[in-house]
């Protein structure tokens, strides 16, 4: 009878312990795995989602900006309003429009913040910038000086928009019926283009911080292309 009780309340030997601690380990080990990778898979949804109303944002605001934009030539002597695009590069442009003095509206440009160390791009530190001068306005006619503002001058820049690496602008060719990269100055055609395009590249935080070590942006995993057309009014 003794020995029945002591077979019937003994306890667990320290091998079975053992393998209930391993095999619990390997169930929790796989639990943490799993959730990892779903987190990882929300976080990277949710940055994505961020990123895409940033763009919808800059696409908005860019579309009434641009759209209000006009070449007047019948302007007091030494006073124009003018529309300018430049390609600083394959990915890189810069447009810029307003008035060439005080009396008339405001001057507006964008172009890319473009962050290197050691030449290396720092692709989460690149942004969008929007520029404005109320006051001082730039010189825009020397080509050669072409363009004349800082990116990095804080009290006419202002950061417009992250998660963009890329900003191109395209003016419509009547005569090759498409879209072209080239360069416009309503100085010299004394006129606007009927309409541009805009192509931003964007990408989540995530994405960027894991292509640090990519230097050619064609390589970037993560990326995305946007695309706006925005029509412009007639010159006047």
């Amino acid at each position: 009878m003794a020995r029945t009780l002591r077979s019937k309340f003994s306890g667990f030997t320290l091998i079975e312990i053992l393998v209930s601690l391993g095999v619990l380990g390997i169930l929790m080990s796989s639990l943490m795995v799993a959730f990892r990778s779903t987190f990882d898979t929300v976080t990277e949804t949710q940055l994505r989602a961020e990123m895409n109303q940033n763009v919808r944002s800059v696409m908005d605001q860019l579309n009434r900006e641009l759209s209000q934009a006009l070449v007047n030539n019948n302007r007091p002597v030494g006073e124009q309003i003018y529309f300018q695009i430049k390609q600083l590069s394959p990915d890189q442009s810069v447009i810029r429009f307003g008035c060439t003095t005080e009396r008339g509206m405001k001057e507006l440009a964008y172009a890319m913040r473009e962050v290197k160390i050691d030449d290396q791009p720092q692709w989460p530190d690149y942004e969008l910038v929007r520029m404005q001068k109320d006051k001082g306005m730039w010189n825009f006619n020397e080509p050669k000086n072409w363009p004349e503002f800082d990116v990095n001058d804080t009290e006419e820049v202002e950061p417009f928009a992250f998660d963009i690496i890329s900003f191109r602008v395209l003016y419509w060719s009547t005569k090759n019926g498409r879209f072209v990269a080239g360069n416009w100055d309503s100085f010299q055609r004394n006129s606007m283009p009927a309409k541009v395009r805009i192509i931003l590249k964007s990408i989540p935080r995530s994405d960027a911080k894991k292509g640090l070590a990519t230097k050619d942006m064609k390589d970037l995993q993560g990326v995305e292309e946007h695309k706006i057309d925005i029509i412009l009014p007639q010159a006047m």
